[in-house]
């Protein structure tokens, strides 16, 4: 049962990050994301039950290298030379995965296991499932107080320290806040796309999938991180839906916020909960985040890395349990009859002189292994891997001086602002004094005109 749990945590991992590698692959391309959580989560319940019915991956792995367990924990220069060698980098990962299996195999059954431990599981699952049950109930409790209405042609319920929200999981349902309410139009419209999107999305039911999964497994601790990443891309997919749609990216965000400063107790079981400060800034930041110059090779790339990883979970669960080795038997000599010291040093023959020594030579190639498949294998392996770092280093080269030159063109935005404003502020204080001038003139010229008039009469009298 322990290796068995070992087993069944070490393929949740592995799905974990491959999981991980396809979100990111799955992002870079514009693609929904929840799917890859979703499929971990099965496959990490799934392939542990599942692993005696399915055959091994790699059957001939563990014929070929014929090496007892007892025989890993010997020193090099005891250990049996492998009959046959697979030089590929799948064969090398195989082989790793298959001691790593063995070894907690045999040691889990060379250890005592207490007699309630086979029982822990369930128990564990049991109560998990009496916990959701106990507050699905407490939420359907209290939403018998909630005052149903209708808002922009949808039918939703308005409680008043919970939401916004979809409540249920067969029928879902819209719940949002009071004070919702009393804010502006365009944050309660953001706010019932966003919760619409779910519903259209069916992200309730895809919710409950996780947990009932989470259930089956409440003692694997990668499953949590799983059901986490779940909610996360739940949201992530959501908000790009809701922003194809029509929406606008600076008052989504806006409304985000007011949601995420103002939310209400309810959470959990319910789907489109705001989240915590942390999720919210890592949505807003993947919201605003640019296409990437080589997003579709970084697609391609973080791609084969999770199906790599995907296929060592496979086999690591497919991986057919070892018998755990008898120590083999030590032989004892009989006891020598004891001889007189003098009679023994009489005997003995003379003692030779002692050969030269031999010139010491490296190990590997004493051992033979200097230009073996596998070494070639690694040695190719790790300048993959370093040519992959290279490029990634010029990728983030890229996006730092892409980085840099739209900092340069915000600046230069910025200050060709500025200076249109202060041509603005010039421009008017020109007017203003041509409008004095214009005054002053017209002054004058009244003042010519009455000068004008008062003469007519002296010049008529003369």
């Amino acid at each position: 049962m322990p290796a068995w749990g070992a087993t069944a945590v070490l393929v949740a991992l592995a799905l974990a990050v491959a999981a991980a590698l396809a979100e990111q692959a799955c992002r870079l391309r514009g693609l929904p994301t929840r799917g890859c959580w979703l499929a971990a989560m099965g496959l990490s319940v799934l392939l542990p039950l599942a692993a005696p019915l399915l055959p091994p991956l790699l059957p001939a792995t563990t014929a070929a290298t014929d090496v007892p367990l007892p025989a890993l924990a010997q020193p090099a220069t005891s250990r049996a030379i492998p009959a046959r060698v697979d030089g590929s980098i799948g064969g090398v990962v195989d082989r790793f995965a298959g001691h790593v299996v063995g070894w907690l195999q045999w040691t889990a059954r060379a250890a005592s296991t207490p007699a309630y431990l086979p029982w822990m599981p369930a128990a564990l699952s049991l109560a998990m499932l009496a916990c959701l049950s106990l507050a699905s109930l407490r939420l359907h409790r209290r939403a018998r107080a909630w005052r149903r209405t209708r808002i922009d042609g949808l039918d939703v319920y308005v409680a008043p320290q919970a939401g916004p929200a979809v409540f249920g999981w067969w029928q879902p349902c819209i719940v949002l806040p009071e004070w919702l309410g009393h804010q502006p139009s365009r944050q309660r419209s953001l706010a019932l796309a966003h919760e619409s999107a779910h519903l259209q999305a069916r992200d309730p039911q895809l919710l409950a999938a996780g947990l009932l999964l989470l259930a089956a497994m409440p003692w694997n601790l990668p499953l949590w991180w799983q059901l986490r990443r779940l909610r996360c891309a739940i949201e992530v997919d959501c908000d790009r839906r809701v922003l194809r749609a029509g929406g606008d990216l600076v008052d989504y965000c806006e409304t985000l916020i007011e949601l995420g400063q103002q939310r209400g107790v309810q959470r959990g079981l319910m789907a489109a909960v705001p989240g915590t400060h942390s999720l919210l800034e890592r949505r807003i930041r993947i919201m605003s985040a640019r296409p990437l110059r080589w997003s579709r090779t970084a697609a391609i790339t973080c791609t084969a890395l999770a199906a790599t990883l995907a296929t060592g979970a496979l086999a690591v669960a497919t991986e057919p349990a070892r018998p755990m080795p008898a120590p083999p038997p030590v032989p004892v000599a009989p006891p020598a009859p004891a001889a007189p010291l003098a009679a023994r040093a009489a005997l003995a023959p003379p003692a030779a002189p002692a050969p030269p020594a031999a010139p010491a030579r490296p190990r590997k190639h004493a051992a033979g292994h200097e230009d073996s498949p596998e070494q070639q294998a690694l040695d190719e392996a790790k300048r993959e891997a370093e040519e992959a770092q290279e490029r990634a280093d010029e990728a983030k080269a890229d996006a730092e001086a892409a980085e840099e030159s739209a900092l340069e063109a915000k600046h230069d935005a910025e200050q060709q602002a500025a200076e249109a404003q202060a041509a603005r502020v010039e421009a008017e204080k020109a007017k203003v004094e041509a409008e004095k001038a214009a005054l002053e003139a017209t002054a004058r010229k009244q003042d010519v005109e009455a000068a004008e008039q008062a003469l007519k009469p002296a010049s008529t009298a003369n």
